[in-house]
């Protein structure tokens, strides 16, 4: 186990990869029983969750912060996380307020310093707590099936499982957070898809989609493949900066359905431009992915105040570009801090380039105050939906060209 804690947390510290890549290359090479994997998969996973707090913990203890040494001292712990938990705890208790809060649920400081401005302490604790706990959340793919018959195939397999009550398409596995979903038949077969509870309800919220939706940063088309399921009019334009996610994208709608109605294109979407304009675009910026640490916890270990703001830049650029091409943009952002919100958008404001549009769904949190989008745009709130932390935000376009 100390070789393994050693090896991740010099993957994960040192080549910037997300968890389960890490995860992947370390055990590859290993005949690993599945109870074996799934064990180290988990020791993996709670000790990034926690690894600000153990880090500090450690050399309190005289370890050194080398990966290694940060094993060693979890090994003189028996590598049992509850009891370092506990220790993580107490450590806290003694420290109090935000910066106590910070180490007892292994945030990176200064992320809970900001999000402390804009919320009370109590549903501050309440965001930290939950995007600590791994969900997994699959939702019905009504495109191939019918509810109905996607919950009995789950139920044929042996799962056990729990609605959101915000959406009759997301269910939420029991005691299958750490089993890699797809593995799962229904999930083979493209009956279910792996999907967090919060992006559908962004998407459920943003609707109707109605005549042509430009998708400007659409790997890996999860959102756009339930748009295309919710509208079987609708028809697309994907894009990514990316090829290799380009590649995603067509895999997603090859498989789970709507590729006949989307082009994809591999292009910058704060560059493109178009002859005609789109009715809606969809813009789920890339962003600091704080809102989505439960589905890979190293965001906690990648966050900086350098990498935030060269999102901020790219995030503003790729709105002022999209609302030149579309009546409606959905701006969203995966993130629980408002510079990639609420910022953004007011900076949007500013320049007279848009006009939020008011929504009213009961999952819909009001966006943090003191912005000038605060009354018009919306958080979706991760203690609340169970799901991801989310910013969205639909805008009227003044400056498109058609």
């Amino acid at each position: 186990m100390k070789f393994f804690v050693s090896q991740l947390l010099h993957a994960v510290t040192e080549r910037k990869i997300s968890y389960e890549k890490a995860f992947n290359h370390i055990t590859r090479k290993q005949s690993f029983r599945a109870d074996t994997r799934k064990k180290l998969f988990k020791l993996g996973y709670e000790t990034l969750i926690y690894y600000h707090s153990i880090r500090l913990l450690a050399r309190r203890e005289g370890f050194s912060q080398t990966p290694s040494g940060i094993a060693s001292y979890m090994s003189s712990r028996g590598f049992e996380i509850e009891k370092i938990v506990k220790e993580v705890e107490k450590y806290a208790d003694s420290i109090g307020g935000i910066k106590g809060l910070a180490v007892k649920y292994g945030y990176p400081p200064l992320l809970v310093e900001r999000l402390s401005s804009h919320v009370d302490y109590e549903e501050l604790e309440g965001i930290l707590r939950s995007l600590n706990v791994r969900k997994r959340w699959l939702r019905v793919n009504i495109l191939k099936t019918s509810v109905e018959t996607a919950l009995t195939c789950l139920r044929d397999e042996g799962f056990k499982y729990q609605g959101s009550k915000f959406t009759g398409l997301s269910y939420r596995l029991l005691g299958g957070a750490f089993q890699p979903v797809n593995s799962i038949k229904c999930v083979k077969k493209g009956l279910l898809i792996p999907q967090d509870v919060s992006s559908v309800l962004a998407i459920q919220a943003s609707g109707p989609f109605e005549g042509t939706l430009l998708d400007a940063c659409s790997s890996p088309g999860l959102k756009l493949q339930l748009a295309l399921s919710l509208s079987r009019g609708l028809k697309a334009v994907a894009v990514d900066y990316s090829p290799r996610r380009v590649g995603y994208i067509r895999e997603v709608l090859s498989t789970y359905g709507g590729l006949d109605r989307v082009v994809v294109l591999n292009g910058d979407s704060t560059l493109l431009e178009y002859r005609s304009i789109f009715d809606k675009a969809l813009l789920d910026v890339p962003c600091t992915g704080t809102g989505a640490i439960y589905s890979d916890p190293t965001v906690k270990i990648r966050f900086s105040p350098l990498s935030l703001e060269r999102l901020k830049s790219i995030q503003l650029k790729l709105l002022r570009r999209v609302l030149r091409n579309s009546r409606r943009v959905i701006y969203i952002s995966c993130s629980i801090l408002p510079d990639e919100g609420e910022l953004i958008v007011d900076e949007a404001i500013r320049e007279n380039l848009v006009e939020p549009v008011p929504l009213s769904e009961p999952y819909l949190s009001k966006a943090y105050k003191g912005f000038k989008s605060s009354d018009n745009t919306y958080r979706i709130m991760p203690h609340i939906v169970d799901g991801q932390g989310m910013y969205l935000a639909v805008l009227e376009s003044k400056v498109h060209t058609g």
